[in-house]
């Protein structure tokens, strides 16, 4: 009888500690950061080991606060990259893009909650079992107008010609085999998050219509001098000072062409996304803050840990105020961006990469949690077997102490 007491209270105990970790693991006081001292070189140093040994191509790492890069790391197993080194950003030029989109607005010459039917004249949305006029700028920009084009734009060979933007809205030569291609309605408006390039390709036309000139020649105008980003281009014209881009493998592959500039195709580097991060939460000669504040509120939940807003995602916040908004990207062939930054402090971090489908994201994603505790699935599954060690180690010492404590009590 006491034999059987004691392992009643042998389990309870073991159930209590298991309780503890699986609140460390909820709650993220358990979990462990990729380095721990709060010093940015620790963590470059720490990111730097991480990048030896898993990236096969090239990549540029900058932590930036207020404007200035306060540490960078650069590798390649190519040509070598720079702080000017161009790279494609893939999706995170939706971001940017959302910046052209508001300036329009903070010029009255558009509404982001009229459909996008009242500026379309070139293309029009085919006719659906919906409502397309529905469909506005501001489900656009959150990927919430019910597009169903699952798009992702592979883009185009440089030997190949680009489709027009129409004729990518229709079908995209480019959409992987998997998905519609066809920007079309296939899900009621405003009901939930769909991610569609599609949308941005609408919202490239949109910019082209009201403003007469060409979406490369707006955000030039409009979006790139005013903020001093120099060599930041949606069109490339010359590759000479554009990194070499890398497959999964380590070996070299083309730079690819899109017609879908606005969500996949902005050219930039660390030097100007720099002052991109800076203008981020502060007034500056493209947007007022108030207007940025509409960009970066949460408009829908994607999952536990991501939500969106019109342009940016929101990787979250905590009780100290932190609330981190940004973008990542992936393109062929393994091309993998992420920015992310901190609109309480303007701090921020900017990983350009090829040769991986997923370094900058994961890089990224430690970055948050290292400096604000905020985490997310990645994090929780870096932490895996530490959680798992905690957990064992813990039971392990219950039974330990128990066997003492029953043997003790026999003698």
């Amino acid at each position: 009888m006491r034999y059987l007491k004691h392992t009643a209270i042998t389990i309870i105990f073991m159930v209590i500690w298991t309780g503890f970790v699986s609140l460390g693991r909820a709650y993220g006081f358990l979990l462990q950061s990729i380095e721990s001292s709060g010093n940015v070189t620790a963590f470059i140093e720490a990111i730097e080991k991480k990048v030896k040994k898993e990236n096969v191509g090239n990549i540029a790492i900058a932590l930036v606060n207020k404007g200035h890069i306060e540490e960078e790391f650069y590798y390649s197993k190519g040509d070598p990259v720079d702080k000017k080194t161009l790279f494609q950003i893939a999706s995170v030029s939706k971001w940017i893009t959302a910046w052209g989109i508001f300036k329009l607005v903070e010029q009255n010459k558009l509404s982001i909650d009229e459909p996008v039917s009242s500026y379309l004249k070139r293309w029009k949305l085919p006719e659906s079992e919906f409502d397309n006029e529905k469909v506005t700028i501001r489900n656009l920009l959150s990927h919430t107008a019910g597009l169903t084009d699952g798009l992702g734009y592979n883009g185009f060979e440089p030997n190949q010609s680009i489709q027009s933007i129409e004729e990518s809205l229709l079908q995209a030569a480019d959409a992987e085999s998997y998905v519609s291609g066809v920007t079309e309605v296939g899900i009621e408006p405003n009901t939930q998050f769909r991610y569609s390039g599609g949308g941005y390709t609408i919202l490239q036309l949109i910019i082209e219509e009201i403003s007469g000139v060409t979406f490369q020649e707006y955000m030039t105008k409009h979006i790139f001098e005013p903020l001093k980003m120099q060599n930041s281009t949606f069109e490339l014209t010359t590759e000479s000072s554009m990194a070499q881009s890398f497959k999964s493998d380590g070996t070299l592959d083309k730079n690819y062409r899109y017609t879908a500039l606005a969500a996949a195709s902005l050219y930039t580097c660390i030097e100007d996304l720099t002052l991109f991060l800076e203008a981020n939460g502060t007034s500056n000669s493209v947007l007022s803050i108030s207007t940025q504040n509409v960009m970066n509120q949460e408009i829908i939940q994607i999952n536990k840990y991501l939500m969106h807003g019109l342009g940016p995602f929101i990787y979250g916040s905590n009780q100290q105020g932190d609330y981190i908004i940004g973008h990542d990207g992936n393109n062929r062939s393994a091309i993998n961006t992420s920015v992310r930054v901190n609109n309480r402090t303007n701090e921020g971090i900017i990983i350009l990469e090829s040769g991986n489908h997923n370094l900058a994201t994961r890089i990224g994603d430690d970055w948050v949690f290292w400096k604000t505790g905020i985490f997310n699935f990645t994090i929780l599954n870096s932490n895996r077997k530490n959680i798992w060690t905690w957990l064992f180690i813990g039971n392990i010492i219950v039974v330990a102490i128990s066997i003492f404590s029953f043997s003790k009590r026999k003698q």
